[in-house]
């Protein structure tokens, strides 16, 4: 049996779609949750500096996308055809939008500029929102964006959005879009997926200027 071992930060950010896609599979993984005052004296453990990184039998692969598409290869979350993983890798490239955007917001680990936040909801978010509700109006897509169960393009859409709902204040980010708002509903009606909701965590706290 595989070992899997997930290093990451005391939050949910680009870990939860690895977590997600580890409880929708139904497949155990341990934990190593680095403290966000601990960051800097223990980053150059890790290949790339940087987590997520999931250890797999002890070899160490780094970037969220990477381990996302590993596991959605292993666990059976990337389509049916090398098409539909092209459609999959579509859309999470397009989500990695966001999350390219709210680099630039941070001051340091754990510090929001205000301003730069209040910038990347109103005028950023939307427009990557507006292209993602496209994409569930093609051929391909169904109940998710891909056919008719859930992929790894939708558990890294869900994880973004959680984040941006963070910067919300808790506000719901997709309510002026019904289409990624229902998709993100039936997401997290998902048995294993809801029960994961019920008892992770609250997200990590920003601290504004």
């Amino acid at each position: 049996m595989v070992k899997y071992v997930l290093h990451y930060l005391k939050a949910n950010g680009r870990g939860e779609s690895i977590r997600l896609a580890f409880v929708l599979a139904g497949v155990d993984f341990e934990e190593v949750n680095v403290e966000f005052s601990e960051w800097e004296k223990t980053r150059d453990r890790f290949p790339t500096r940087f987590v997520p990184v999931l250890e797999v039998d002890g070899k160490m692969l780094s970037q969220s996308k990477a381990i996302l598409r590993y596991l959605a290869q292993e666990f059976g979350l990337y389509g049916k055809t090398n098409l539909e993983a092209a459609f999959i890798d579509q859309a999470i490239d397009m989500v990695e939008d966001i999350w390219a955007a709210a680099n630039r917001i941070f001051d340091g680990l754990d510090v929001v500029l205000k301003a730069k936040a209040e910038l990347f909801l109103r005028e950023i978010i939307p427009s990557i929102y507006a292209s993602l509700e496209r994409l569930l109006a093609l051929e391909v897509a169904g109940d998710f964006f891909v056919g008719n169960s859930i992929t790894a393009a939708d558990l890294f859409f869900f994880g973004a959005v959680d984040f941006v709902n963070v910067l919300s204040r808790g506000a719901n980010s997709l309510e002026k879009f019904p289409k990624l708002d229902a998709l993100r509903r039936r997401i997290a009606a998902n048995p294993r997926i809801a029960a994961r909701l019920a008892t992770r965590p609250p997200e990590a706290s920003f601290t504004e200027k």
